[in-house]
C-alpha cells in the first residue's frame, strides 16, 4: 500500500487519453486517428525525432511505427512486453527474466553479463544494456518510436535490428494534472498519476508515478505459488529551466521498484513438447523470485541559435540497478531441488555532445560525439536447497549430501566501454530530391576480471564426493575484447509531391564481439556481426488526408551470426562463436483510413524471409553436430499482421468508441535448430474496448478485455541440456477491467 500511495502522490500532468504538444518539449502532436471524435481535420502529423532532430513521421526517411501516449493508453500497452503484442515487426522473448527483443529476424539471444542487445531500448535517448527493467518506463510517454533497420550512424551501438525509443512528456509552463485508475481480474490494480508545476516563467517541474500489479497467470503446483504475475512500482520527477529561448536545460530521476515472483516456466523432457493445455497450471519444484530495485539520472542542456544558427547539446546520464533472481533448475540430470540464482547490479553511464545546424538549411549536418561504459557484478551460480532421490535424508546415499551448496558458483566483475563519433550531412539537390551520409566509428571494449568455482559433486557427481578427496575446482574468467568499426549510411529521398515521400538508402550495422562464459573453461573470444541492409520504401497521405499508405522492401546480409553452440574448446559446455551468414528480405506496409465521422481502420503487415547460409554446424547443447543450413532464423515469423477498427459515436452526452483490434503470427522456431517443440505455432489473439467520454468533461471511463479468446500463446522455448529438460514461457491469458482517467 505504501507504494500505491506513492505511486499517487508523484504524477505527471499530461494525462495518457490526453493530446500532447510540441515535440520539443518531449511531447508529440497526437494523431487524430487515435482520438476519439470527429475525422474532419484528417490524420494529423506526428513529430518524430527518428534522425535526432524534429521532422514529421510522414517526412522521416525511416521505416518506423509512432504510437503516442493515447494509443497505448486505448491498446492497453504498459511495458515493451505489451507493445510486441499488438506491433508485426517486433517480437520480445522474456527469456526467464532476460527479455530480448528482435525486429525484422534480428535478434541477441546472449542475456549474459558479455551480451548485447541487438535491439536496444533508449530511454528518452540513454541506453542500457541490462533488460530486467524494461519494465518499468513506459508511463507519462509522449511517444514511441519503433525505428526498423539499423540505427548505429545517428542512434548508438549496436542497433543492427532496430531501435525502441520511449520518450516521456516533458515539463511544461501549463499547469495540470492527470490521473488513471484500472481494475480487472487477477485482482489487477493499475495506477498512474501525476502533475506539473510551472514554478516560474522559466522553471517548471513534473511528478509522474505507476504502480501496477496482478496475480500471478500461472500457478505453481508443488510449492503452491502464482508466478508471471507483476508488483511494479515507479516514480520520477524532472525539472526544466529555460532562462532564455536558446538555452535549455533538463533533468530527470527516477526510482524503480519491482517485487515479484516474475516469469515461470513450464518444464518437459528435453526433446519432447508437452500438451500445453491452458497454461494456467503446472509444477515447479524452487521457488522462484525476482526483485530489482533502480535510480536514473538524466540530464540535458541546449543552446540554440548561436554563431549563426548552430545548435548544441549534451545529453548525459547514470543508472544504477540491482537485480536479484531466482529460477527453478530442478531437473533429472541431478538428484537435487534446485535453483539458478542471478544477482546483478550494473551502473551504467551515458554522454553525447552533438552539434548541428539548422535543419531547413540546404546543407544539414550533425556531428557528435558518445560514450558508453557499464560497470557489472556478477554473483550467480547453481545452487541445491535439497537433495532427492538416495541422497535425500535417510537415504542410502544422505551421507553424500550436497544440499545448502553451490555447484558452481560465478564471481565476476565486467567493465564494457564504447566510444564513438558520428556525422551525418543531407543535402538538399533541388526542391524534390535530397542526399544523406553518415557515417560512425566505435571503439568497444569489454574486460572481466574474477572466476568460476566449481563443486563437481554438488554441480554434476554426488557420487565424486565417496570416490575423489579432491573434488573442487576453480576457472578463472578472466577476458579482455577490443574492437573498432566504422559503420556508414547513404540515403537517397525524392518528393514527388507535399504528400508524398519515396526513399532508398543502404546501411551498414555492426554489434561488437565478447568472450564466453560459462563457466568450464578459460575465455574464448568471438568476433562481431556485421548487417549490410539494403531499403527502398515510401510514405504517403491521399483523399484530403484521411488515408496514409507506407510500404518498405529490405534486403540484409548478415555476416559472423552469434549463436550458442558446445565446443572442445570450452571441455565440451556451450558458449557464443560465430557461425556464419544469413539472408533476410522482407516487405511491411502500413495503412490507416478515417470513414465516416468517427471512424478509424488501421492495419499493418509484416512479411519476411530469413534463411541461414549453406553448409553451417553448430554444435547442439548436447555435443551433438546439427546442420542449421537454409534454417529459419530465430524469432522470425514469415508473416505478422496487426489491425484494428474503431468508430466514435455521439451518445450519452458523449462520445462512445467501441473497438476491436487483433494480431496474426505464422509459426516460427525460438532456436537455430529450427525444431518442433521449440516452435511458436500460428496464433490469433484479439482485443476489444468501449470507451465512453462525455461532452466537455475532462474524464473517460473505458472497458476492455484482451485476448479475448483466451489463446495458449508462447512467450519463449528453450532446450536445456545442462538439466535435460525443455522450458516454456508464455504470454498472457484473457483478461478483463475497467479504466477510468482524468485530467485536470
Amino acid at each position: 500500500m505504501n507504494r500505491l500511495i506513492a505511486a499517487l502522490l508523484i504524477g505527471a500532468s499530461m494525462p495518457t487519453i490526453a493530446t500532447v504538444a510540441h515535440a520539443q518539449d518531449g511531447a508529440a502532436p497526437q494523431d487524430a486517428a487515435s482520438s476519439t471524435g470527429g475525422n474532419d481535420a484528417g490524420l494529423a502529423e506526428i513529430v518524430v525525432t527518428a534522425n535526432r532532430t524534429e521532422s514529421s513521421a510522414q517526412k522521416t526517411a525511416v521505416a518506423l511505427t509512432v504510437y503516442t501516449g493515447a494509443d497505448l493508453a486505448q491498446k492497453g500497452i504498459s511495458n515493451v512486453q505489451s507493445l510486441a503484442t499488438v506491433d508485426p515487426s517486433v517480437n520480445l522473448s522474456t527469456s526467464s527474466g532476460s527479455a530480448y527483443v528482435a525486429v525484422r529476424g534480428i535478434a541477441s539471444t546472449d542475456v549474459t553479463e558479455i551480451g548485447d542487445p541487438s535491439v536496444p531500448i533508449a530511454r528518452d535517448g540513454f541506453y542500457t544494456n541490462r533488460s530486467f527493467s524494461i519494465g518499468t518506463s513506459m508511463y507519462d510517454i509522449a511517444r514511441i518510436e519503433v525505428l526498423k533497420g539499423p540505427q548505429g550512424t545517428l542512434n548508438g551501438r549496436n542497433s543492427t535490428g532496430g531501435l525502441i525509443s520511449l520518450i516521456t512528456n516533458r515539463p511544461s509552463d501549463t499547469a495540470g494534472a492527470y490521473g488513471s485508475f484500472e481494475v480487472g481480474n487477477y485482482r489487477a490494480l493499475n495506477v498512474e498519476a501525476g502533475g506539473n508545476v510551472p514554478l516560474t516563467d522559466t522553471l517548471a517541474v513534473r511528478f509522474s508515478g505507476i504502480h501496477r500489479q496482478h496475480d500471478g497467470y500461472r500457478h505453481l503446483t508443488g510449492i503452491n505459488l502464482d508466478g508471471d504475475d507483476e508488483n511494479t512500482s515507479s516514480g520520477r520527477v524532472q525539472l526544466q529551466w529555460k532562462p532564455t529561448d536558446n538555452v535549455k536545460l533538463w533533468a530527470s530521476y527516477q526510482h524503480d521498484d519491482i517485487r515479484n515472483v516474475g516469469d515461470v516456466a513450464m518444464v518437459a523432457a528435453l526433446g519432447t513438447r508437452p500438451d500445453f493445455g491452458d497454461a494456467r497450471s503446472f509444477p515447479n519444484q524452487a521457488l522462484t523470485s525476482n526483485r530489482v530495485k533502480g535510480d536514473r539520472i538524466r540530464w540535458e542542456g541546449t543552446v540554440a541559435n548561436f554563431a549563426g544558427d548552430l545548435t548544441l547539446t549534451y545529453a548525459g546520464g547514470w543508472d544504477k540497478q540491482t537485480w536479484a533472481h531466482k529460477l527453478d533448475a530442478t531437473g533429472p540430470a541431478y538428484p537435487a531441488i534446485r535453483n539458478f540464482i542471478q544477482n546483478e547490479a550494473p551502473t551504467t553511464w551515458n554522454h553525447e555532445v552533438r552539434l548541428s545546424n539548422g535543419s531547413n538549411n540546404p546543407l544539414f549536418f550533425q556531428v557528435g560525439l558518445f560514450h558508453f561504459q557499464e560497470t557489472n557484478t556478477i554473483n550467480s551460480g547453481i545452487y541445491n536447497l535439497a537433495m532427492t532421490g538416495p541422497y535425500a535424508p535417510g537415504g542410502p546415499l544422505s551421507f553424500l549430501d550436497f544440499s545448502n551448496t553451490y555447484g558452481i558458483h560465478f564471481d565476476y566483475n565486467v567493465k564494457t566501454k564504447s566510444d564513438a563519433v558520428f556525422g551525418q550531412i543531407a543535402y538538399k539537390l533541388g526542391d524534390q530530391w535530397k542526399l544523406t551520409v553518415g557515417g560512425r566509428y566505435t571503439r568497444d571494449e569489454k574486460v572481466r576480471t574474477g572466476g568460476a568455482t566449481l563443486n563437481y559433486p554438488a554441480l554434476a557427481f554426488p557420487e565424486w564426493g565417496f570416490v575423489f578427496p579432491f573434488t573442487t575446482g576453480f576457472t578463472d574468467g578472466a577476458g579482455r575484447m577490443t574492437k573498432s568499426q566504422p559503420t556508414w549510411h547513404v540515403g537517397l529521398d525524392y518528393t514527388p509531391a507535399s504528400n508524398s515521400l519515396v526513399y532508398a538508402k543502404y546501411d551498414r550495422g555492426y554489434k561488437s564481439g565478447g568472450f564466453n562464459s560459462n563457466g568450464s573453461a578459460a575465455s574464448i573470444p568471438y568476433g562481431p556481426e556485421t548487417l549490410d541492409a539494403f531499403e527502398v520504401g515510401t510514405k504517403n497521405r491521399f483523399m484530403g488526408n484521411r488515408l496514409q499508405l507506407n510500404a518498405s522492401a529490405f534486403y540484409f546480409n548478415y555476416r559472423g551470426y552469434q549463436a550458442s553452440q558446445t565446443a572442445d574448446s570450452l571441455n565440451g559446455a556451450a558458449g557464443t562463436f560465430n557461425v556464419g551468414t544469413a539472408k533476410i528480405y522482407g516487405a511491411e506496409a502500413q495503412a490507416v483510413a478515417l470513414f465516416g465521422q468517427g471512424g478509424r481502420i488501421d492495419l499493418n503487415a509484416a512479411w519476411l524471409h530469413t534463411r541461414f547460409g549453406d553448409n553451417i554446424t553448430v554444435n547442439d547443447g548436447g555435443g551433438t553436430p546439427q546442420s542449421i543450413g537454409g534454417h529459419q532464423l530465430p524469432n522470425a515469423p514469415k508473416l505478422s499482421v496487426s489491425g484494428g477498427i474503431e468508430y466514435a459515436i455521439p451518445a450519452f452526452g458523449g462520445t462512445l468508441t467501441p473497438r476491436a483490434d487483433a494480431k496474426y503470427s505464422s509459426s516460427f522456431y525460438y532456436s537455430v535448430f529450427n525444431t518442433y517443440d521449440t516452435q511458436s505455432r500460428p496464433y490469433v489473439t484479439g482485443n476489444l474496448s468501449l470507451q465512453y467520454a462525455p461532452e466537455g468533461a475532462r474524464w473517460t471511463l473505458q472497458a476492455f478485455v484482451r485476448n479475448v479468446g483466451d489463446k495458449v500463446v508462447l512467450a519463449y522455448a528453450a532446450q536445456n541440456f545442462n538439466s535435460r529438460l525443455n522450458t516454456y514461457q508464455f504470454q498472457p491469458p484473457r483478461t478483463y477491467g475497467v479504466r477510468f482517467g482524468f485530467k485536470i
